[in-house]
């Protein structure tokens, strides 16, 4: 053995003077091996990080996410946050529950800094308790005492940066106000913690305290720790009669609870209310896949080049047989100059994943190289398998050609089947490549088809304004008024929720004169708008119009004793607008015989009054095309107008935002929030169009990869049949006709690929694409490109390669071999 490790000095020089012998076919077969161990670097890299969501915290394994399922006759909705108070009682309930952690959304609440007014991004109200169940460090303050008092927040370090414009701010306060009154309240920075990693479901920028005992009510985002030693499934058994023991009686759907592995919420949950739009597992899928695929096409290339180099030293290791070499010793040579191939070629790729990581960060948002530790030994794995894989045949080959026929013929000495054995290879590597090329085609077609979708709505140079503060939506009617008079502004309305958000809020639908069980009701979203909502997003009414809602916004009520919200919202005369699969559900025919027909709905535990249907639209997209087009009745009332929208011209476009901030500014203590609602669209497909984008990359990648590695069989394989080549040449054979042989071998193995990879492809691409309520189908046309795009490239190369060849003078070459 130690013989054998000196002899590594020799190799590495033999390998080098190899490498300039052969500069150019060296040159393009590492360049493929390179470029696939770079691939399989940043794929694992990004597997890695996206398979280890939550892992930062300490007690993952005890964490689990309750979430709140609600079953009715009519309708079962599931929520990731939960409404009702009696959870909090859990803990005390169930002694296998350690401690229960509530987060409650803040995003009402704004935040001034002497004369600078923020926005938070990510804020809660949460228990005292947080920092003993996530792993949230502070860089300053106390974690077990730093949320106890009222009236505390804790900022992560850039927030801190945001707010201040340092991270020494422990002591320091700011003014935070609620959305329902500008009045301030100072709040004492009591901790500092560290950003929190990206790959994370739970972004957090800032903590409140609790005020009070009573604000731990309403929607929250809850979390349990189990108690050690204790299982979910002890708890999830005791669920059903803590359910009995407080749902209310009289309810009309039955309440249920699912608990979710906190490190199984990025990828494995997609309900209603999710803190951010979580992975998908499917792309996880076929992420795995197309590593296996390179590593596959890898093996195949540097498998066939080795044995394309072996044969060009069949004369030598015949030689050395004859001169003593042992078979062991010959073996071992082999080896040991692929692993320093492969070696070399690893450094060059982890020399690329780091330059390529800063961009692909900022790609996704949360990209980053796998731990150091990780990564060396996954670099490690993965020189070592492909060494032993790929020089498995060249040694068997060096070992098994006889001396006599080696010594005799060189490289052209006969080895049955290994030709074939070749072919299969190149067969299989054509098809993995082919089948990464289809799916990104059809995946790429379904971005299209998204991108090209009618929504049923025009989004263009709409400004929307959401999460407008209650203190601001009373004086709408105002602002509106002085955007109107901004010469580039177009036109302003208002709704509740913003277009290309999940509409948050449903209930049952009565149609007066079915007498219809309330339980047995459709349940339909509802979208709160004022008069002019119709005419500036441009809808279609299929039946009626919107007149009846464009009269004079009613002013923002007072409530008091003697008007309280539901006699409010009970007794006010209402018009109605239905898309038309809220007709098609309400068992209404056609649009036109839906219009004055009388609906109320329910919502929040207010009824709103009966009254006529006044317009049937167009069904709309109002969120992503993942999702159906759910019934939907829109309604106009003032006091839920949460967003405002602001239509204005594409010229002067900075100048007239400007004037739309300056008049808030001018009203409203609060910090302006707006975004382009053509863009808020753009960003429900960020993850599909990064996923795609990296899929197309990796798919040329592939196919750079496969041609490259291509090239050593189609040179082993000219090289072999010079001679005959040579012969049909002196018989009269044209160049073409050598050229169209040469092609046509190849294009039968293409063709066997296309057969085996199709298959495949169509399987893979309806998985994804049935993960849209409205998709494309799978065109044969994808095929067809496929087939000519891997084809001209093939045929491209055939003739790069060959041409040499067959433009040498075959006397010549009958004279030399002779």
């Amino acid at each position: 053995m130690l013989k054998r490790l000196t002899n590594g000095s020799s190799n590495l020089i033999y390998s080098w003077r190899n490498f300039r012998k052969k500069g150019v076919l060296h040159s393009l077969n590492l360049a493929g091996v390179v470029l696939a161990f770079s691939a399989l670097l940043l794929l694992f890299s990004y597997l890695y990080q996206t398979y280890t969501f939550e892992h930062f915290h300490l007690n993952r394994d005890r964490i689990y996410r309750p979430t709140y399922r609600t079953k009715s006759p009519a309708l079962t909705t599931q929520w990731a946050r939960i409404p009702v108070n009696y959870i909090n009682s859990l803990p005390e309930a169930i002694p296998e529950i350690d401690k229960l952690i509530r987060f409650q959304n803040q995003e009402q609440k704004y935040i001034r800094v002497d004369d600078k007014r923020f926005k938070p991004l990510h804020a809660y109200v949460t228990d005292a308790d947080v920092f003993q169940v996530f792993t949230f460090p502070l860089v300053t303050g106390d974690p077990a005492t730093a949320l106890t008092r009222p009236n505390s927040v804790v900022l992560t370090t850039s927030e801190a940066l945001r707010y201040f414009g340092t991270t020494e701010v422990l002591g320091k306060q700011m003014m935070v106000s609620g959305d329902w009154s500008p009045e301030e309240t100072p709040y004492t920075v009591t901790g500092v913690m560290e950003d929190i990693p990206a790959n994370t479901h739970l972004p957090v920028t800032e903590f409140f305290s609790f005020e009070n005992p009573e604000q731990r009510s309403g929607w929250a985002y809850v979390y349990i720790l189990l108690a050690e030693h204790a299982s979910i499934r002890q708890v999830e058994e005791k669920m059903a009669e803590f359910v009995a023991k407080h749902a209310d009686p009289d309810d009309t759907y039955q309440e249920e609870f699912e608990f979710q592995a906190l490190s199984a919420i990025h990828l494995h949950s997609h309900l209603a209310r999710e803190i951010v739009p979580n992975g998908s597992s499917i792309y996880l899928n076929i992420f795995w896949s197309v590593g296996l695929f390179i590593w596959l096409i890898l093996m195949v290339n540097f498998s066939n080049f080795n044995m394309a180099m072996t044969m060009a030293r069949i004369k030598e290791i015949a030689v050395r047989k004859v001169l003593g070499a042992s078979r062991s010793q010959l073996a071992w040579e082999r080896v040991a100059g692929i692993l320093i191939q492969t070696t070399i070629c690893a450094l060059i790729a982890l020399g690329i994943a780091f330059l390529l990581h800063p961009e692909l960060n900022r790609l996704t948002g949360f990209f980053q190289l796998a731990p150091g530790g990780i990564l060396t030994s996954f670099l490690l794995v993965l020189i070592l398998v492909t060494t032993l894989l790929t020089s498995f045949l060249p040694v068997l080959l060096s070992r098994t050609v006889p001396v006599i026929q080696g010594i005799r013929h060189g490289m052209k000495a006969r080895q049955p089947g290994k030709l074939d054995l070749r072919k299969a290879l190149i067969t299989i590597q054509f098809s993995a490549a082919t089948i990464l090329v289809a799916t990104t085609l059809i995946a790429y077609r379904q971005y299209r088809y998204i991108q090209h979708t009618q929504l049923g709505l025009q989004p263009d140079q709409v400004l929307a304004i959401p999460n407008v503060p209650d203190a601001v939506v009373g004086k709408y009617p105002v602002y509106r008024d002085r955007l109107l008079a901004i010469p580039g502004v177009l036109g302003v309305s208002a709704c509740m929720q913003v277009p290309s958000e999940e509409i948050r809020d449903s209930g049952p639908v009565l149609l007066k004169g079915n007498n219809q069980d309330p339980g047995q009701a459709p349940h339909m979203d509802i979208q709160i708008v004022d008069g002019s909502f119709f005419q500036m997003m441009g809808m279609h009414f299929l039946a009626g119009d919107d007149h009846l809602m464009q009269g004079k916004l009613d002013p923002y009520p007072e409530f008091s004793e003697d008007l309280t919200p539901a006699s409010y919202l009970g007794e006010k005369k209402r018009y109605y607008v239905i898309n038309e699969t809220a007709m098609h559900q309400l068992g209404l025919n056609d649009a036109s015989s839906a219009l004055g027909r009388e609906i109320n709905f329910s919502i929040g535990g207010f009824d709103l009054s009966y009254g006529p249907i006044t317009g049937v639209i167009e069904d709309y997209h109002q969120e992503t095309l993942r999702n159906k087009i759910d019934p939907l009745v829109l309604v106009v009332e003032p006091i839920w107008l949460k967003t405002f929208l602001v239509k204005i011209r594409p010229d002067h476009l900075d100048q007239t935002i400007g004037a739309v901030e300056a008049t808030w500014n001018d009203l409203f203590p609060y910090a302006l929030e707006y975004h382009f609602l053509d863009e808020m669209f753009d960003r429900l497909y960020r993850e599909d169009r990064l996923q795609i984008t990296l899929l197309a990359v990796l798919a040329l990648l592939t196919l750079v990869i496969s041609f490259l590695g291509s090239i050593s069989l189609l040179i082993y394989s000219l090289q072999r049949r010079e001679k005959e080549l040579a012969i049909r040449r002196v018989i009269g054979a044209r160049q073409t006709q050598l050229y169209g042989m040469i092609s046509r071998e190849y294009l039968v193995l293409l063709g066997l690929a296309l057969f085996a990879g199709i298959p495949v492809s169509w399987y893979v691409a309806r998985q994804w694409l049935n993960h849209f309520a409205y998709r494309t189908g799978i065109n044969p046309g994808v095929y067809l490109i496929t087939l000519g795009i891997t084809m001209g490239i093939l045929l491209v190369l055939v003739w790069v390669v060959s041409y040499r060849t067959t433009r040498r003078n075959p006397v010549a070459f009958l004279r030399e071999d002779g």
